[in-house]
């Protein structure tokens, strides 16, 4: 991983804190597809093997665990390994996406990308996937959130120019890889032939404090911290939440909401991508 983010240990501990889970139905398609299934209910089996790739503080480890046998979280970040939480099927190794020697070739069933890809040197990942996957049924399944929502027109004004103003200079054009749902890459996916992919709609529910705390895990705060400093990006982030505050309040009418208590629904569209490796696509 060429991009070493969310490393320092105060961030590692907010985006434990901070960083939502990903919906059932996610998963429930990844076991479909590795079973050639066409419905959850007909699989009582779980996946052997698993390993979860830049897990981060295993958000998606701590879900697969429940769907398979053992799930290796692999991260670059020790900070953020300190923070995962660990259940009897689940070890973590620290280690970089492209760098997957210590896993034995031909071993794996499942491996998970959760939106992290594109922080990747994807050519050498992908060839190191190729190698660990087991032949005619390894899976790798890659899946990316993009841009949340609200359930507010005017919030969603707010977040944009929050977006395209405030944080203008700090985008990665690694990150809008990601906020294209890896459109502009598919065609380096590997194992092209057997690809699916599922678009898949979730929200959650939480307090505005906690949607702002959810945006000063993103990659382009980061870079404002570096670039202008601490105080200047909580600064930033007081204003873009009371704005929010202030957008709610008005839409209902309530001026006694406060930034903890104003519950706002978050909306996400995830595109999942499935491709398992066959006999025939083995190189």
């Amino acid at each position: 991983m060429n991009y070493p983010l969310f490393v320092e240990s105060n961030h590692t501990t907010i985006y434990k804190a901070c960083r939502p889970g990903y919906p059932k139905e996610l998963y429930h398609r990844i076991l479909e597809f590795y079973f050639n299934k066409t419905d959850t209910d007909e699989i009582n089996q779980k996946i052997p093997l698993a390993v979860d790739i830049a897990c981060g503080s295993g958000q998606a480890t701590i879900d697969l665990s429940s769907y398979c046998h053992h799930v290796i979280g692999i991260d670059g970040s020790e900070n953020q390994l300190k923070q995962a939480s660990f259940k009897d099927n689940i070890e973590y190794h620290c280690s970089n996406a492209e760098n997957l020697t210590f896993l034995p070739s031909n071993s794996i069933d499942l491996v998970t990308v959760a939106t992290a890809l594109h922080w990747f040197d994807i050519e050498t990942f992908f060839q190191q996937v190729n190698r660990i996957l087991k032949p005619n049924g390894g899976v790798l399944s890659i899946w990316g959130t993009g841009m949340p929502s609200l359930n507010n027109l005017k919030a969603n004004e707010i977040i944009n120019n929050f977006c395209q103003n405030d944080l203008n200079n700090c985008w990665s054009d690694r990150a809008y890889l990601v906020i294209n749902q890896y459109e502009s890459i598919l065609d380096k996916f590997p194992y092209q032939q057997t690809r699916i992919k599922h678009i898949i709609e979730y929200q959650r529910e939480m307090s505005i404090l906690q949607f702002v705390n959810f945006i000063e895990t993103w990659s382009p705060c980061q870079k404002y911290r570096e670039i202008y400093g601490e105080d200047k990006l909580k600064e930033l982030l007081k204003i873009f939440m009371n704005n929010l505050v202030q957008c709610y309040n008005e839409s209902t009418n309530d001026i006694n909401n406060t930034i903890e208590n104003q519950m706002i629904i978050v909306k996400w569209i995830i595109h999942l991508h499935l491709m398992k490796k066959t006999i025939d696509n083995t190189h």
